[in-house]
């Protein structure tokens, strides 16, 4: 946690100048950026800099007041251009802004700030609720959110602040906000920041306390008369054609051809769910995501919306506990698919290996058993590869039987009858 009242506890930023240590004065928060004003003793020269929550743990940035310039060390250019943007761009208007209050404040306050102009951003920075509601018993937890993200505030926060920012605007600057955070946080004693870890570490959060569905069990691979796939579909990360994959050419048809790759998807999902079926009769598969449903063959489900309600995201978590295997392209998307879903296979292009894991929320098994579960493949992987790679994932009774620790620990007596194998552990049980 970060002091920010009675004391400001502020990140470390040195004056471009002379670089002598800048001294924070006041702490603001004007939309997703948690921000210090700071000024130099010696150039007396004024500054705005991040405080250490979210991306800015990593990645803080320092802006010039009177020139509105940043000054960051390269390490994420688009971090330190969205706070120029917002800035340069600065509003003072009032926005939906809804308090919602479940417990009394305590003198002692977290603010978990979880706005942002990206998807998953926000949602990563509201699973780190749990660790203030289960291990911070003398605080209450405040968590400012936008209203996409209500249906998932678990139990045990004291207040949630809902502002009615759209992604579209997530980098906005608004003085009216600041102001109205800063007027509801002057009767409480001490307010703290929480560090809202971009990537909170999968052993600080049960994904079910914030869904409120049970995640796949591993049991349910033996005791399922069918295999359940689900694709999870994105119009605008595409598994592509190898020709469309990367380079000046896949970039230039992603801009100008949307629609052609998109029909290529479809064609390639349609292979794909036909591979699977051959081996699997009673394969149920369904497509899910953003957009518009059409373009599939009837025994495929088509589940796609354009506008989500908070029902319609608990059902597709609902869909995703009961998939054996949930296969999409590498994005936000896949975050709640990966944290509900049995087993993931995710594509991944040339442009987005650098930003591998950060999309997928692991469920804890035996690392054997988790390198079997999780699966990364290049997105230009044919639908007959992937295909065969799902179905040796399907499969998942038979390499138990080899490698999990039941079956492979040493112990006084064994049950020698479960480890024969048969033709039935070829296929879902």
């Amino acid at each position: 946690m970060i002091s920010l009242k009675p004391n400001l506890e502020a990140a470390l930023h040195s004056c471009p100048s002379c670089k002598t240590d800048l001294t924070a004065r006041k702490w603001l928060i004007p939309g997703m950026r948690n921000l210090a004003e700071f000024e130099c003793g010696i150039c007396d020269r004024e500054f705005y800099g991040d405080l250490s929550s979210g991306q800015a743990l990593y990645t803080p940035i320092l802006l010039d007041k009177q020139s509105g310039s940043t000054i960051h060390d390269g390490q994420a250019e688009w971090f330190s251009d969205w706070l120029k943007e917002s800035f340069a761009k600065r509003i003072s208007e009032p926005l939906g802004f809804e308090v919602k209050r479940f417990f009394a404040l305590k003198d002692k306050v977290v603010l978990l700030n979880c706005l942002d102009t990206l998807y998953g951003h926000s949602l990563l920075k509201l699973l780190n609720a749990q660790y203030y509601i289960d291990h911070r018993p003398d605080t209450s937890l405040i968590v400012i959110v936008p209203p996409f993200l209500t249906w998932m505030l678990p139990e045990g926060i004291a207040e949630a602040w809902i502002v009615d920012l759209p992604l579209s605007r997530g980098i906005e600057w608004n003085d009216w906000l600041a102001h109205k955070i800063e007027s509801l946080l002057e009767p409480v004693p001490e307010v703290y920041l929480s560090v809202a870890f971009s990537h909170p570490h999968g052993d600080c959060f049960d994904i079910e306390r914030f869904s409120r569905v049970k995640p796949f069990a591993l049991g349910q691979f033996e005791r399922k008369d069918l295999p359940v796939v689900t694709f999870i579909w994105r119009g605008d990360r595409l598994w592509e054609t190898p020709d469309h994959s990367d380079g000046r050419l896949g970039h230039l048809i992603r801009r100008l051809s949307v629609s052609e790759t998109a029909g290529d998807q479809t064609q390639r999902i349609i292979r794909f769910a036909e591979c699977l079926l051959g081996e699997y009769p009673d394969l149920d598969f369904a497509i899910l995501g953003i957009g518009e449903a059409g373009g599939f063959p009837e025994w495929i489900s088509d589940l796609r919306l354009t506008n989500l309600k908070a029902d319609t995201e608990r059902a597709w978590c609902e869909r995703y506990a009961r998939s054996q295997i949930v296969v999409g392209v590498h994005g936000s998307n896949m975050l709640l698919p990966s944290a509900h879903a049995g087993s993931v296979i995710e594509l991944i292009s040339a442009d987005r290996w650098g930003n591998y894991l950060q999309d997928i929320l692991f469920q804890r098994s035996d690392p054997r058993e988790f390198l079997f579960r999780y699966r990364f493949v290049p997105h230009s992987t044919p639908p007959e590869e992937l295909s065969s790679i799902a179905s040796t994932m399907l499969r998942f009774s038979r390499f138990r039987r080899l490698m999990s620790p039941e079956f492979s620990k040493h112990k006084e007596k064994y049950d020698l009858e479960t480890f024969v194998l048969t033709a039935r552990d070829n296929k879902i049980n």
